[in-house]
């Protein structure tokens, strides 16, 4: 009862940091709809994280598993209604789902990746300055149609990580969190 608690408030997060500035929900759609459509989208994620996420998984796995979300809440159809996730809000819920996981001890490896939003793009971006690494344009992850945006954030993320002398040795999602605690 308590696990199914707290996986109950994780989702509450997750759903709130997902589809925060998102416009998820494009037309007039129901409630009952819109909560019919975040159960379907736990399930499909949930069953990703039991799926693959045991082990250390790479990174062309995880971003095929993003896809797969997006692929999914293009062809759902709840009540006659699709709602469609772009690649930016999938990911953004995908990678919070495990970060929640992970730093509760659910998750047995630390994820390949971190969730990507404008935060820890202006985060990275003071890190980079630090390192003496040109800036990047931050991008608005609502925005992202495909996994393109997103691993440009990433492999700039790699590369603060390989100039800084804070994070060398650090997995990006310590990374990441430790970037997010010091806002």
């Amino acid at each position: 009862m308590k696990a199914a608690f707290l996986n109950n408030e994780i989702w509450v997060l997750t759903f709130g940091g997902g589809f925060q500035r998102a416009n998820v929900y494009k037309e007039k759609i129901p409630e009952p709809v819109r909560k019919e459509f975040r159960e379907a989208l736990r399930d499909k994620i949930e069953a990703l994280v039991a799926k693959d996420y045991h082990t250390k998984v790479s990174e062309e796995v995880h971003v095929k598993n993003i896809q797969s979300i997006v692929d999914f809440s293009n062809k759902e159809q709840i009540q006659g209604y699709t709602i469609p996730i772009n690649f930016g809000v999938a990911q953004k819920l995908f990678n919070l789902y495990l970060k929640y996981l992970w730093c509760s001890d659910k998750l047995a490896t630390t994820p390949v990746h971190f969730p990507v939003d404008r935060l820890i793009q202006t985060k990275l971006n003071e890190e980079a300055k630090e390192a003496g690494i040109q800036r990047r344009e931050l991008k608005a992850w609502t925005q992202f149609e495909d996994e393109k945006e997103y691993l440009e954030v990433i492999r700039f993320a790699e590369k603060v990580q390989e100039k800084s002398t804070k994070y060398q040795d650090v997995p990006l999602a310590e990374m990441e969190l430790e970037m997010f605690n010091r806002r």
